[in-house]
């Protein structure tokens, strides 16, 4: 079975401005991978980092609807370790910002298939890295794979 790590964009990109095609297009592919995952196709991997990112997010309502979403998904736990850290600091070593560092670091520990996110320049970043993982946008994710 396919594992997966969703950024936290991911979650967010569902309750964005829908009318602008490019993010209803990246919601509704969002939206078949977690229904996958509700189905038991894909499995899905979060972490304290998603966890720490969500609570960041600055309006209240998008917030507590990311939240709902999150905490309904019954994803499996990846914990914290130094091995994690460790790794982090040497992707932040190849100009990957540090709390995306942190998430391929998670994302690596437990040999996910897929890193998805909408963050193209964290795509375009993870090119140079020498990461385990392959980090992909949820349309292209959606037509390559699914």
């Amino acid at each position: 079975m396919l594992k997966l790590y969703l950024d936290n964009c991911c979650y967010s990109r569902i309750f964005d401005d829908l009318t602008q095609e490019k993010v209803n297009l990246e919601a509704s592919a969002i939206e078949t991978i977690l229904r996958k995952h509700i189905n038991k196709e894909v499995v899905i991997y979060k972490s304290m980092a998603i966890d720490y990112e969500i609570s960041k997010i600055n309006y209240e309502n998008k917030r507590r609807q990311v939240e709902d979403l999150y905490d309904a998904m019954e994803l499996i736990e990846i914990v914290y370790s130094q091995e994690i850290k460790q790794r982090a600091v040497e992707l932040r070593k190849c100009n990957i910002k540090d709390m995306d560092s942190l998430h391929l670091a998670f994302a690596e520990s437990k040999y996910i298939d897929y890193f998805i996110t909408t963050d193209r320049l964290l795509i375009n970043a993870s090119k140079r890295a020498n990461l385990k993982i392959k980090v992909i946008n949820p349309i292209e994710f959606i037509m390559e794979v699914i």
